[in-house]
């Protein structure tokens, strides 16, 4: 399972876990997903690395490209508010390609997102305004409805 959309209504929040070996092909699935469902582009989201993930297959340039879709898909949206998207990465084999995407880019004008890198659950949830007694569904994804799937072994997605 290395790429599972959930939204959850009741805090207007998105999370995106990340597991396993994630193939560009997964993350350009994803990509492709929000460009026809942009509405899932206007909420704020957690993007959780889970233990044991990792993006080895995929090289930093291919960051950049999939970056630069991501701010097609955007330009034309003008959202008028600035989006939060939390990173949590609990993967050391993933911390390397988490840090390339969340530092150094304009997120903010690019995606209308300020992307920021946290180290715990709790300041991410701090961040996204979400109240102590949200927390433990933030972390157990209780509430959370699926939306979006891609797994290169399920769904025959090519790497």
């Amino acid at each position: 399972m290395p790429i599972i959309a959930r939204h959850n209504e009741a805090l207007e929040l998105n999370r995106v876990d990340y597991a396993g070996s994630v193939t560009l092909a997964e993350l350009g699935a994803l990509a492709e997903f929000n460009s026809a469902n942009p509405t899932w582009l206007t909420y704020d989201c957690l993007n959780l690395v889970l233990a044991g993930a990792d993006f080895l297959s995929i090289d930093f340039d291919a960051l950049d490209a999939l970056f630069n879709r991501y701010r097609d898909m955007y330009q034309p949206m003008n959202m008028l508010i600035l989006r939060r998207s939390a990173w949590l990465c609990q993967s050391p084999a993933a911390e390397r390609h988490v840090g390339y995407w969340t530092k150094g880019r304009d997120a903010k004008d690019a995606l209308s997102s300020d992307v920021r890198l946290f180290e715990s659950f709790e300041s991410a949830a701090q961040w996204l305004l979400l109240r102590p007694n949200e927390l433990e569904k933030l972390k157990s994804g209780e509430g959370f409805t699926e939306f979006f799937r891609a797994d290169t072994r399920a769904a025959g997605l090519q790497r």
